[in-house]
């Protein structure tokens, strides 16, 4: 019996001590936890900040973009003090012209206007896009301002000759067919 007491006792203090030691790892580790905890709680609370920062930074900015937009709705306007039929704003004229420039099809130019206007100004609204016939007529526009910018070039220039042409002038088209040169700055363009 004194044996097995012994052997008994032995067992139970390994199994005390290894207890002992379990539980005082346990409270470190659990110390080191809260440590964590905390700080990362500090670090919600920082970020949580930052956030709430930006937010007001991001509304403040938003208010102020709205203040700068002159346009807040798109679409066909009445000029004041006129009673006619309401007509595009020269900036919807320009990014037709803009889009036929940049061989845009007349079908394709108003979700092109409207992905620019989103994009530059998401606070806009659009009430109404130009039609596809407002597009197609924008082209004879900008057949007129092209004329018109090549005339002045011409009246600009020094020196300028006919190069070529295709003799539809015969036809009583317009200016549109010939090639010429112009002098610029001792240089043939």
């Amino acid at each position: 019996m004194d044996r097995t007491a012994r052997t008994a006792r032995t067992t139970a203090e390994r199994f005390e001590n290894t207890s002992t030691r379990r539980l005082k790892e346990i409270f470190v580790l659990l110390e080191s936890y809260k440590l964590k905890l905390n700080s990362a709680l500090d670090k919600n609370k920082n970020l949580l900040n930052a956030l709430e920062e930006i937010q007001s930074r991001c509304n403040d900015q938003g208010a102020k973009l709205k203040e700068l937009s002159p346009i807040p709705i798109i679409g066909k306007v009445r000029e004041k003090g006129t009673k006619g039929a309401p007509s595009w704003p020269l900036f919807v004229w320009e990014m037709m012209l803009e889009h036929l420039v940049n061989s845009t099809s007349p079908s394709a130019g108003n979700a092109n206007i409207r992905s620019i206007v989103g994009r530059v100004s998401p606070g806009n609204v659009i009430k109404e896009l130009p039609s596809i016939r407002t597009i197609r007529r924008a082209r004879t526009v900008l057949l007129l301002i092209i004329q018109a910018l090549a005339a002045y070039r011409l009246v600009k220039a020094d020196k300028w000759g006919q190069l070529h042409s295709d003799e539809s002038e015969r036809r009583q088209n317009s200016f549109q067919d010939l090639v010429i040169s112009i002098e610029e700055e001792d240089l043939f363009k």
